[in-house]
């Protein structure tokens, strides 16, 4: 929708918008026609167009063309008798479609301490929207300040909270989509690993013991351990628990229940270290770690950092 206010000639501004959604519009409606008559006739506002302000009205979803006939949606029709109140809730409305539609985002704003506000620069916001920006100047959400470094936009106090609002959503949003895609590229790489390692341990262990390992991970994600397997041949009993860790020159992440089992499990526990680059070499082999909890923990050869914190009261 944000597509049809990109290069829009539309210099009516906010006394404009007012006055076609509650003088011209209002509760009743307007045909078309009948619009365009009395915008030409209204004093003092000989630059109106009707068809940029429905083409700017219709992309922020503010009214509804049916046929030849405009309405003005339910939202705002409590609020037609208060301009200042309109003009309020239009400036909100702008705000969140062009959040929405990628043309501001949380990355653009910067804090003023010196003017206490929140201003992004003029080249951020997209030349092609520059009649709504013009709007926004109009409506009291933008305050222009120039100086020989460029323009910058400041926001109204008023709208310090719409801002924060809406940069805190979007904020969540890209938290999430960055953690979802991290967690399918860890997966995949666990995986690659994991299976990397089952096929190690039966060529390792050998007929018929070898048709007994099994990747648990896929169902008991809990365990502290991605497999089960056997120390030799000899072994009655699976007697080899390996957590499995795709890793790279960053190290890699052990869990506290990991530890734990490790812990509880001791030299039967073992830590397999795969480089997924190196997986394709026919001849290479996983760094094996036998009772980790021990051997990592309290060495000097490996860093140990702490990546968070539980806090509490006592």
């Amino acid at each position: 929708m944000l597509e049809e206010l990109k290069n829009l000639n539309y210099h009516g501004g906010k006394d404009g918008l007012l006055f076609f959604l509650c003088d011209v519009i209002g509760r009743t409606g307007v045909r078309i026609r009948d619009a365009e008559v009395i915008c030409s006739h209204a004093p003092g506002k000989r630059q109106l167009s009707v068809e940029d302000l429905v083409s700017y009205c219709l992309a922020l979803g503010w009214i509804k063309k049916e046929a030849d006939v405009l309405t003005i949606i339910a939202d705002f029709e409590p609020v037609l008798d208060n301009k200042d109140v309109l003009n309020e809730e239009l400036t909100k409305s702008t705000v969140e479609q062009l959040f929405l539609g990628g043309v501001i985002d949380q990355t653009m704003f910067s804090y003023d301490s010196i003017q206490s506000s929140y201003a992004f620069k003029n080249e951020l916001l997209p030349l092609s929207f520059s009649c709504v920006r013009n709007v926004l100047i109009s409506q009291g959400f933008l305050i222009p300040q120039r100086d020989p470094q460029g323009t910058r936009f400041y926001i109204a106090p008023l709208y310090d909270t719409l801002i924060a609002k809406h940069c805190r959503i979007r904020r969540k949003q890209l938290s999430l989509e960055r953690l979802k895609k991290q967690l399918e590229v860890n997966e995949l790489g666990g995986e690659k690993a994991e299976l990397f390692v089952v096929e190690y341990e039966k060529k390792r262990v050998g007929p018929p013991l070898c048709e007994r390992i099994k990747r648990i991970s896929e169902i008991d994600v809990a365990a502290g351990y991605d497999i089960v397997s056997f120390n030799s041949g000899d072994s009655r009993e699976p007697d080899r628990f390996i957590e499995v860790k795709a890793v790279s020159s960053s190290g890699f992440f052990w869990s506290k229940n990991e530890l734990e089992i490790a812990k509880l499990k001791g030299e039967m526990y073992y830590l397999y270290l795969v480089e997924l680059g190196r997986i394709g070499d026919s001849v290479y082999e996983p760094e094996i770690i036998q009772n980790p909890a021990s051997s990592v923990m309290g060495s000097d050869e490996w860093y140990v950092e702490a990546q968070s914190y539980h806090v509490r009261h006592i």
